[in-house]
């Protein structure tokens, strides 16, 4: 009888801590737009030129917007990892090239997929040698 009481107890306590964690983590989730919003992402390829891409949007995430724009393909979408971007390849695996993603000039800590895009958001994707 007693032992029942004891795993009843630990039970409730093992609940309320998977409560608080569910609490913490949609509370500190990503922030997101809901609604149409003006975004600009640059891309800097190899040769360090530039293009600026004015997007319109009601995405909520940078990679929905950049595959509404046709930047990047469903397939690497599907996946989150990203070798193509504006039909640029960048193939860490082949090369040492990767595609960083920074929003106002700071890395992010998000991939594009999880990264939250706000009206007047200016991201840069720069093709990044080895």
């Amino acid at each position: 009888m007693k032992n029942k009481k004891i795993i009843m107890g630990l039970a409730v306590v093992l609940a309320v801590i998977i409560a608080i964690f569910a609490v913490v983590i949609i509370t500190n989730g990503p922030d997101t737009n809901d609604g149409e919003k003006d975004v600009t992402v640059t891309v800097v390829y190899a040769d360090k030129t530039e293009k600026e891409f004015e997007i319109n949007t009601d995405a909520e995430y940078l990679a929905d917007a950049l595959l509404e724009e046709k930047l990047i393909t469903q397939e690497e979408y599907k996946s989150g990892y990203y070798l193509h971007i504006d039909g640029v390849r960048a193939d860490y695996t082949a090369d040492g090239a990767w595609w960083c993603v920074t929003k106002d000039g700071e890395m992010t800590d998000k991939g594009m997929n999880d990264l939250p895009i706000m009206d007047g958001d200016e991201f840069e994707i720069t093709y990044t040698p080895a």
